[in-house]
């Protein structure tokens, strides 16, 4: 890691002193993150050198080229990095380092060093070795390293360079990492550097293997380049006053660089991200003029393996964390509280003096080492004057003091920014989307914001106390509470509800007492759960099992894992189905059928003992297995099992009752056998099917069944998706969806509708829902961009579609149930980036409390069900992450609650209900058209007609001149829609007669206005 530090220090000269007020970072890291030490290592062993350059005069450097010489006068001891630069000085600031990382590691890390005993010198002046300003070319750099290894193998030929880890060179003059008032920035000081294996191999190349020493016989493959001091003389009025600036912090965060750690601070401006709560940030670096950092964050502790949260599922808790440096085995140190599979919060107790004795600092000067006891921040010892030290800092008793405040400090993690950005060091460089968030309690995320005075001094907002979370925090906008409302929010980065409140906060000790809640007004979060599962995750069904709980059946692989409502694996079927299974429920009994290959299974389970029956049929099964329920009264006693083949044939294989039998082996439907069955639905004794060629040949071939002997093939394109259901007249329908998202229904043997969904790319399935009770089934899809919902006369329904607010797109087949009560269902919808949505199917409104968030993973399956008598939805990720939610207040009536419509697979929708029938006949409040003005090329002239019409629509423009005329034949009960075409129509407003005629013979009409920009 690179730490060059553009800071612009506000100054004050006051008696001969110089304090630095405000430190403003342009941090430009190395693009290269190292791999993180192996977590079973728990030491470290440095190898340091000194290395001065030929004398010089350059006044572009500070100094002449030789330790000691950055100074114009002798200031003796009572500076910070007093000379001399000598081995025991370098030595002490290693001792330092071996301090911090015993004391933060809790003992994980032992750090050893050895500085070599003579000083080498290189073949050239300072200016030869930096790399050019602004820019990631290190090359001078890589020269400069080899150059140093190649002279210390020669000269200390005893050393055995394999028995360390870490090569640090510490060169005569500061580091052009910090630039004071005055600066013109073509300084050729050496900047502070760590170069990594990958970094000197983008500099050496490929092949580059280390640098050769030990006769060959060992190579070093990184090393740290760091200055003697990072103090320096400014040029003011009345003569040079020393900068103190040490270099402690900049070495701690190269050696945590070299154990993995990235960057945290914004790697691409170099200002601040994470303030001083952590050490990867400038604003740490710097800390008391660099004497000591903070600890490592939360994040930053678990990274390298030096802790272990304590993780919570969804529920209720009454929470008391103890700050660390006074934590016993027993206690909890971090917790974890996950927000869906990508995201969490990290909470600690942050602490500046947890043993109320001040700040101990130990320092050595000469040869003395001496102690320094601080009980407040105060003029001499604060995070931007350190007067009153002098020496070496080599410890402090509690570095939490360089902490801004004392409370508990939420954290946001993003572990998929994190792991997108962490190989280019950017986790934390799009300040709107940080891998590693503080949850400032203020309520104003402000750390890294760049602010004017009204002196007109640009301000860097680096975090205070007032951003952590306690009962007495006096900041205006601090609540004490930490939720969906709060601000900050407990929200996902996608600004989905997490459900999680953190309240009531107790005042700041060391033991911190707070409350966690998984829920809001309605939606209860129940268990999310990473499942134990190694093969690629399919699909889900719910299960009522034996016992009468709540189950989730997982079909992963050909492997089916059968998990409690917490995601808790109980059985595992292994080699038994390729599709989602069918379930069947009989009294206490419950079987799942699946299809693998050309075997049927069956597993069964009474709660007694299970059981898995297999049976092999003379085909292969192409798709999910159907069950028929078969009623005695209001019990079923039976199922039916069908099952469709590759060489398209669908039959009636066995019945499902106290025992399995082959019934009558009846093969209902036998089509041609190139034809492969790709979808089946039933609504018995109505079913269809849908088939692909198994050729390119067949393609033209009937690719549409059903039970009434009807065929259709739909001009070339393949179908995509299948389902039925039953109009308000009692008759049977088929909704086949084909390729270019045509949508064809099938009514009584004909094809009376065709339809395209206006401006719709990429549709790949639907489901049904009863949006409206108005006696008509809705189909509803997304497109990859919105949410839709037709009619089945082709007609968008009112208050939709609905676009996703973030406009990334949905993703999957929507669910629909009725979980508010209201008659009317709400629909369930899922996006690319794992937010899941509910609206309203009436109002198009989004559910309250929705959307929730799965995490930044692709869908694989959902389910709606009943859970303690509430309305339930189950959703599996692709990172097979399981979540569970109550999401109704009531048990729910089910449209379509699977992927194929319910766990018998029938992809069947019963008739609407008709509780909302508008009686007359063409009501002038429905005729309109959309979009409204039109600034694309088509407009849909919308209507509603109680009886089947035929519809004239007249278009003139305003000085009464014809313009076009449409015509249309109407469904009756329902929205219809003409398109008007524009593409040829000049910019202006125009009025279009909309005149509808009954088949009965009544005629109304409406004028409306129609708005034309090009």
């Amino acid at each position: 890691m690179q730490k060059i530090i553009h800071s612009f220090l506000t100054v004050i000269f006051c008696l001969g002193s110089l304090s630095a007020q405000t430190f403003i970072g342009n941090i430009t890291p190395l693009q290269d993150v190292p791999a993180k030490i192996n977590s079973t290592k728990n030491s470290l062993n440095i190898l340091a050198v000194l290395v001065s350059f030929p004398e010089d005069k350059d006044e572009a450097t500070f100094g002449n080229g030789k330790f000691g010489t950055i100074y114009s006068k002798e200031y003796a001891d009572s500076i910070l990095d007093p000379l001399p630069h000598d081995k025991a000085y370098f030595e002490a600031h290693l001792k330092f380092v071996q301090n911090y990382f015993r004391k933060v590691s809790g003992g994980k890390l032992n750090v050893s060093y050895t500085v070599l005993p003579n000083e080498l010198v290189v073949s050239k002046t300072m200016r030869n070795y930096t790399s050019p300003n602004n820019s990631n070319d290190f090359t001078n750099l890589g020269n400069f390293a080899q150059e140093v290894w190649d002279l210390a193998d020669k000269q200390f030929s005893a050393i055995n360079f394999s028995d360390y880890d870490l090569f640090i060179i510490f060169h005569a003059g500061v580091g052009r990492d910090v630039s004071l008032p005055g600066s013109l920035g073509n300084e050729k000081d050496i900047p502070s550097v760590y170069l990594g294996y990958n970094s000197l191999k983008k500099i050496f190349g490929d092949s580059f293997n280390g640098f050769p020493v030990n006769n060959n016989s060992f190579n070093i493959k990184n090393t740290l380049i760091m200055p003697e001091t990072e103090s320096r003389e400014l040029n003011v009025i009345g003569g040079n006053v020393l900068f103190e600036i040490t270099i402690n912090g900049l070495l701690v965060a190269s050696v945590a660089n070299h154990l993995g750690l990235p960057d945290l601070f914004n790697t691409k401006t170099g200002v601040s991200a994470i303030g001083r709560f952590g050490l990867m940030d400038g604003q740490s670096i710097f800390a008391f003029n660099g004497l000591f950092p903070p600890e490592p964050s939360a994040w930053e502790k678990i990274f390298l393996n030096w802790e272990t949260p304590v993780e919570i599922a969804p529920g209720n808790y009454s929470i008391n964390l103890v700050s660390k440096q006074i934590a016993s085995i027993s206690d909890t140190v971090i917790l974890k509280v996950p927000i869906n599979s990508t995201e969490y919060f990290l909470v600690e107790n942050r602490n500046r003096d947890s043993e109320k004795n001040g700040a101990i600092v130990k320092y050595v000067v000469k040869n003395d080492t001496l102690t320094k006891t601080f009980f407040k921040d105060s003029t001499g010892f604060q995070s931007f004057d350190v007067s009153d030290i002098d020496g070496v800092v080599i410890d402090v008793d509690d570095f939490d003091w360089a902490v801004p405040g004392s409370g508990i400090a939420i954290w946001h993690i993003d572990q998929s920014i994190i792991s997108s950005k962490i190989s280019d060091n950017e986790i934390n460089a799009d300040k709107n989307n940080r891998g590693v968030d503080l949850e400032e309690a203020d309520g104003i995320q402000d750390i890294g914001e760049r602010f004017v005075s009204i002196l007109g001094d640009e301000i860097i907002g680096e975090g205070t106390e007032q951003d952590l979370w306690f009962s007495s925090n006096p900041a205006r906008l601090y609540n004490n509470v930490f939720n969906n409302n709060s601000r900050p929010d407990s929200k996902s980065n996608s600004g989905a509800n997490s459900l999680i409140t953190i309240s009531d906060f107790s005042d700041i000790s060391n033991k911190m007492s707070f409350k966690i809640a998984y829920a809001d007004s309605i939606i209860q979060a129940i268990s999310y759960k990473k499942l134990s599962i190694s093969d690629s995750v399919k699909n889900i069904t719910s299960i009522i099992n034996s016992l009468g709980n709540q189950s989730i059946a997982v079909n992963a692989g050909s492997n089916l894992y059968l998990t409690d409502i917490n995601g808790n694996i109980l059985e595992i079927i292994n080699d038994f189905t390729e599709f989602k299974p069918a379930y069947g429920k009989l009294q206490n009994a419950y079987y799942l059928v699946g299809a693998l290959g050309n075997n049927l299974n069956f597993y069964f389970n009474n709660g007694i003992t299970s059981s898995v029956i297999k049976k092999t049929l003379p085909f292969n099964v192409s798709s999910p297995v159907l069950l028929k329920p078969n009623q005695n009264g209001s019990t079923i006693d039976s199922y039916d099992v069908f099952v469709a083949s590759d060489n398209g044939r669908f039959s009636n294989e066995f019945e499902i009752g106290s025992t399995i039998s082959l019934p009558q082996n009846q093969i209902v439907k036998q089509v041609d056998t190139n034809l492969t069955i790709v979808k089946a639905a039933m609504n018995f004794p109505y079913f269809a099917f849908i088939t692909n060629p198994k050729n390119s040949a067949a393609k033209s071939a009937s690719q549409f069944f059903d039970s009434n002997g009807n065929e259709f093939s739909f001009n070339g394109f393949i179908p995509l998706d299948l389902a039925l259901t039953v109009n308000k007249t009692g008759n049977e329908i088929a909704i086949v969806l084909t390729e270019n998202n045509i949508f064809v229904i099938i009514e009584q043997g004909k094809i009376v509708k065709s339809f395209k969904p206006v401006n719709s790319t990429d549709i790949n399935s639907f489901s049904l829902a009863n949006l409206k009770s108005d006696g008509e089934n809705y189909i509803i899809f997304n497109d990859g961009i919105s949410l839709h919902a037709y009619n089945l006369s082709g007609a968008e329904a009112l208050n939709f579609p609905f676009a996703d607010p973030l406009n990334i797109g949905f993703i999957g087949k929507p669910l629909a149930a009725d979980f508010e009560g209201d008659s009317n269902s709400e629909i369930i919808s899922f996006t690319k980036d794992g937010r899941i949505f509910a609206l309203d199917g009436g109002s198009g409104n989004i559910v309250s409390g929705f959307p929730v968030s799965i995490g930044n993973a692709n869908l694989i399956g959902a389910s709606l069900f009943d859970y303690t008598g509430k309305t339930s939805l189950a959703v599996l990720n692709s990172t097979n992450y399981l979540f569970t939610w109550n999401i109704g207040t009531i048990e729910g009536k089910y449209d379509w609650n699977e992927v194929f419509g319910n766990q018998l697979n029938s992809s069947f929708l019963s008739a609407a209900k008709a509780t909302d029938i508008v009686s007359d006949f063409f009501p002038l409040n429905r005729v309109y058209n959309y979009p409204n003005p039109v600034y694309g090329n088509t407009t849909q002239i919308r209507y509603f007609v109680s009886e089947n019409s035929v519809v004239n629509v007249k278009i003139f423009d305003l000085a009464g001149d014809f313009v076009a005329e449409l015509n249309s034949s109407a469904t009756g009960g329902m929205d219809n829609e003409i398109s008007w075409n524009v593409s040829n129509i000049q910019s202006g407003v125009y009025l279009a007669r909309v005149e509808a005629t009954s088949s009965s013979g009544r005629t109304e009409q409406k004028i409306i206005k129609i708005m034309v920009v090009k």
